[in-house]
């Protein structure tokens, strides 16, 4: 059971291209400050346009490594808002279901595959209850698709000359995006790794498909 837990901690942990819907142009009417350079410009509108965004869905793999152990499962993550999903933890080679975590509202049920059922009004404290450990699901919805987080201060942020982000820290989290599904600036990340050193834990993703809508 633990080993299914240790899955839903990367999922909260991660996150992600292929087949992708690309977002939509900013239709916030905000303008761009003239002052900004080009890419810290096209950061800010990322930022605006994503924030826009209504449902999206990524499927991929992900790997954990927490202190000397590590784990590998498919991942297949279903947003809608910012306060329903949908994670379905899966074996990476036959692609059977492990365990599902659902979160609508206020209510968070967490399904494993033996048929056990827990349930918490917070995602974070449950899993925080079974593994012992402090993930931060709720900025996750973010950082999977290269954007911060609006519940905490950005540490320092690094961009490419197109604005995206090629590494976020905040909230103590260290999020390195390896490359992009495409040359837009407002293209999803396809490899995110993603580390918190005081707690010895990184995580790898590789998304393989990505679906949006605004």
């Amino acid at each position: 059971m633990k080993q299914v837990y240790l899955a839903l901690a990367c999922a909260g942990v991660l996150s992600l291209v292929g087949c992708t819907s690309q977002p939509k142009p900013n239709t916030s009417g905000v303008a761009v400050n003239p002052k900004m350079g080009g890419a810290e410009a096209a950061w800010q509108e990322r930022q605006r346009v994503f924030a826009q965004m209504q449902q999206w869905q990524l499927k991929g793999r992900v790997g954990l490594q927490l202190r000397e152990q590590s784990w590998a499962f498919g991942l297949d993550w279903a947003q809608r808002g910012n306060s329903q999903y949908e994670m379905q933890i899966k074996n990476p080679l036959t692609g059977g279901l492990m365990a599902t975590v659902m979160e609508t509202g206020s209510q968070v049920t967490l399904k494993a595959s033996d048929g056990k059922t827990y349930q918490d009004t917070d995602a974070e404290r449950l899993l925080a209850k079974q593994l012992k450990m402090n993930l931060p699901l709720k900025n996750l919805q973010y950082w999977a698709r290269g954007i911060p987080a609006p519940t905490a201060p950005v540490d320092a942020v690094k961009l490419d000359a197109m604005g995206r982000p090629t590494r976020l820290q905040q909230a103590g989290w260290v999020i390195d995006y390896a490359s992009y599904e495409g040359n837009s600036a407002q293209a999803l990340p396809s490899k995110i790794q993603l580390e918190k050193a005081s707690d010895q834990l990184k995580a790898k993703v590789i998304a393989k498909e990505w679906k949006t809508r605004f």
